[in-house]
């Protein structure tokens, strides 16, 4: 029977239309299979824990520190999606903003636990779910020290490894987080291995699939998210577990180990597992000691390739998160991982996987919410700030290659020897904070924000001089598979975040500056800098000579004052962006040579790069440094402290140049 091309029109109509009712619908996520299976000694993690039953609440029930509404605003369907739950205090209010700003960008149901009632009022004014802790209900005063071993630390501890455990019984899928997390996505997709996204990820090899299996899956701190892709889980066991991004569960093992954990977080048990050295003062080193047992994480025998499974002391099953999609702070801000190609055996592809969220973990300058939060701006991830005002006028500084250090490079490559060397990296960030004084000085008499370029590193930094960098072709040990030298620098490669911040305790003020992400971003939006030229001072009259009108030139000459750079540059005050290419031996003076000193005293120091040597330093650095420098810089024989020199002061009535050979300057 032949069938008309009218019904077979009106049938792909159908389809269509079937189709499009298909898309419209709300995603729906496999839920959350609470296994009730029972069983296990007193203690064991497998013992089954009883579902607590939330509270039934009225849809648009106003916040009122209750846990369970909260839970309720937050997911209004109940348990059977992911929830991402942080904890802090009004000493955190930056970290939290930005973590609040990201999860909602994101569609991420999110809690907050709040450990003062300030920050709950704050909150929940701002709708967010959250509410109060026990700890709000006490005078309590939290310590975010890096060394996690004082009593407000512990008591922090307790409490939230107990709410942890109390949000895990009302039968949630639990994604504790920390607050200096950024979730870039909703990792619920993901985490609850939505079919259509595991066709995608197992095509490349990264299937979600596992994820089916787990009580619990951690973070790492290990340094190569290729490595991770490439071997699994075994690689994450041989490291750090990072419990500031923390899945679990409502499984019955789940719930049972969340409980667990917080009770050996309130009291460890007597015997060897729980005492020092290295323990246990911090809820993510009682987790290593609960999970690690004897003789070790472990993948299970018999385990595919690639497996995310480990085996852990007692019947839970533990996973652990891939790197490339819950990244750390040095795979995210220093290689960039994010964004280059994985390496040979990784994945399927050239194309990098897209992260749902980066940990501020590995940064330098005190590791704290002043370094954490200048990473987060530098890379366009940090929302707690008010906008700049429209009103704001910048001078951009470009990053440029200095002509000695472009002969240095040349060098190197006539001598086939790599260029990401330490030699290079001194003599680059030397240059750097020269250039950076007349930058900083001539912003200050236009009256302008200064932008800080985007560097360029040729070494890593460790946190301390605590591994030898040189032998891994100056990258951190554990991430030179990544090949990621050279890489734009972290500001906290070449100076200080702390030195720019206010000091109130000490009457210090901030100095004012801006990221290259801004200015990138104005660019974007239609503002146009205006693109300053630095020429000899013979070949300024000449273009003023041949200049008709009072337009003003948008060009400077070298060894220029700053009080001369302001009058030549007036025609240009209501410009937005002014970019110098560089600022070579731009400035000879200032008004207030001294008051200026003090601040680049301060501002424009470069942080002491240290590193041990795996020979003795004399013969180790010998192929890049003269003896001479080697000795200056050498605390011992396998040890190295470099500080590179700060940029020469300005003196009254004198001309003092940031750059000596008359060829650096233009």
């Amino acid at each position: 029977m032949r069938v008309s091309r009218l019904t077979l029109l009106l049938c792909v109509v159908l389809v269509l239309l079937w189709l499009n009712t298909r898309m419209m619908l709300p995603k729906r996520y496999p839920s959350v299979e609470v296994h009730r299976d029972a069983g296990g000694a007193e203690n064991s993690p497998n013992k089954a824990v009883p579902r607590v039953e939330a509270k039934e609440l009225k849809a648009g029930t106003a916040l009122n520190g209750e846990l369970e509404t909260a839970l309720h605003r937050a997911l209004p369907s109940g348990p059977g999606g992911v929830l991402l739950l942080t904890f802090g205090d009004k000493g955190y209010r930056a970290a939290i903003h930005n973590f609040v700003a990201h999860a909602e960008a994101a569609s991420a149901p999110h809690v907050v636990g709040a450990v003062d009632r300030e920050t709950f009022e704050w909150l929940s004014a701002r709708g967010t779910p959250s509410y109060l802790t026990a700890l709000a209900h006490e005078t309590y005063q939290f310590d975010g020290s890096n060394a996690h071993a004082s009593d407000a630390w512990a008591k922090f501890a307790r409490m939230r490894t107990g709410e942890i455990a109390r949000v895990v019984g009302l039968g949630y899928a639990v994604m504790h987080t920390d607050t200096d997390v950024v979730w870039l996505r909703d990792p619920t997709p993901y985490l609850l291995c939505d079919p259509e996204l595991d066709a995608e990820l197992s095509f490349r090899g990264a299937s979600c699939g596992w994820l089916k299996k787990v009580d619990v899956a951690v973070s790492s701190d290990n340094m190569s998210p290729g490595e991770d892709l490439r071997i699994g889980a075994a690689y994450a066991a041989g490291g750090t577990l990072n419990t500031g991004i923390l899945f679990i569960r409502p499984t019955a093992a789940g719930r049972a180990f969340a409980a667990r954990w917080h009770s050996i977080v309130t009291k460890p048990p007597p015997g060897p597992k729980y005492a020092g050295p290295g323990c246990c003062t911090s809820d993510q080193q009682v987790f290593g000691r609960m999970v690690g047992g004897y003789p070790g994480l472990g993948v299970p025998p018999g385990a595919p390739s690639r497996s995310r499974l480990l085996t852990a002391d007692g019947n839970l099953t533990l996973g652990t998160l891939p790197l490339a999609l819950f990244m750390n702070g040095h795979g995210y801000f220093v290689q960039h991982a994010h964004l280059r190609p994985p390496p040979r055996g990784a994945l399927v592809g050239n194309a990098p996987l897209n992260p749902y969220a980066v940990h501020a973990t590995y940064t330098l300058d005190r590791h704290d919410g002043i370094a954490k939060a200048q990473r987060f701006r530098e890379a366009g991830l940090w929302r707690a700030e008010t906008p700049w005002p429209a009103s704001t006028r910048y001078l951009a500084l470009n990053s440029s290659m200095p002509p000695s250090m472009q002969s240095k490079l040349d060098d190197y490559v006539r001598r086939q020897m790599a260029v990401s060397n330490i030699d290079v990296h001194l003599e680059a960030l030397t240059a750097y904070v020269a250039e950076l004084r007349d930058a900083l000085a001539l912003a200050l008499a236009l009256g302008r924000t200064l932008v800080l370029p985007r560097w360029t590193c040729y070494c890593d930094r460790l946190w301390s001089g605590s591994d030898d960098i040189f032998h891994f072709g100056c990258m951190y040990p554990g991430a030179q598979d990544g090949q990621f030298v050279p890489f734009v620098c972290p500001m906290d490669h070449v100076l200080s975040p702390h030195a720019w911040a206010a000091d109130p305790e000490h009457g210090v003020a901030a100095t004012p500056y801006a990221d290259a992400v801004l200015v990138e971003e104005l660019i974007s939006r239609g503002t146009r800098p205006v693109e300053l030229r630095l020429v000899s001072r013979s070949e300024h009259e000449a273009l003023r000579a041949q200049q008709s009108g009072e337009q003003g030139l948008d060009a400077l000459p070298a060894g220029v004052t700053g009080e001369e750079a302001r009058e030549l540059l007036r025609h240009r005050e209501d410009t937005r962006i002014l970019r110098l290419p560089h600022a070579r031996g731009l400035l000879c003076g200032v008004t207030e040579p001294a008051r200026f000193n003090a601040l680049a005293e301060r501002v424009l120091r470069v942080p002491t790069w240290c590193s041990k040597c795996f020979d003795t330093c004399d013969r180790e650095l010998r192929k890049w440094l003269p003896p001479r420098t080697i000795k200056a810089a050498s605390t011992s024989l396998n040890s190295v402290c470099f500080t590179p020199d700060p940029p020469p002061a300005f003196r009254p009535n004198e001309c003092v140049l940031n750059v000596k050979a008359a060829d650096e300057r233009l």
